[in-house]
């Protein structure tokens, strides 16, 4: 009896994946959270693609295990929400240059991966200065 493994490997399946994430911002099923900001908007989202994409997200969806949850976000607006989500589900988003210290704050607050700040990076850009 052969015990040799094969090892099956999806050439495009990062170009799949981020394909199928795009399209599921789009489509309106299969969300299952509902995102609420300061002017009373409400977004809905996949937990999934926001606790891939966010600690913040992951942390609170580990801990609740509530079938169809609702997030108020306090001080995000509706467009702040809809960057995020489209920085998210896209790997990009567009933003004017006036608005771009608040979106990368607000990256940080919902620890957003591509755009952290990581400790390590921090500590050796300051001891080579």
């Amino acid at each position: 009896m052969s015990e040799e493994q094969f090892c099956l490997k999806w050439n495009d399946f990062s170009t799949n994946v981020s394909k199928s994430f795009g399209k599921l911002r789009t489509e309106d099923y299969l969300k299952d959270v509902t995102l609420v900001g300061d002017d009373h908007t409400q977004l809905s989202a996949h937990k999934l693609v926001l606790s891939a994409c966010s600690e913040y997200f992951n942390e609170i969806f580990t801990r609740n295990r509530q079938a169809n949850t609702l997030l108020c976000l306090e001080g995000l607006s509706k467009q702040d929400i809809t960057n995020v989500l489209d920085y998210m589900y896209n790997g990009e988003v567009h933003i004017f240059q006036e608005d771009l210290d608040r979106f990368l704050s607000i990256a940080q607050r919902l620890r957003l991966e591509g755009l952290l700040e990581k400790e390590s990076e921090t500590n050796e850009e300051q001891s080579t200065q």
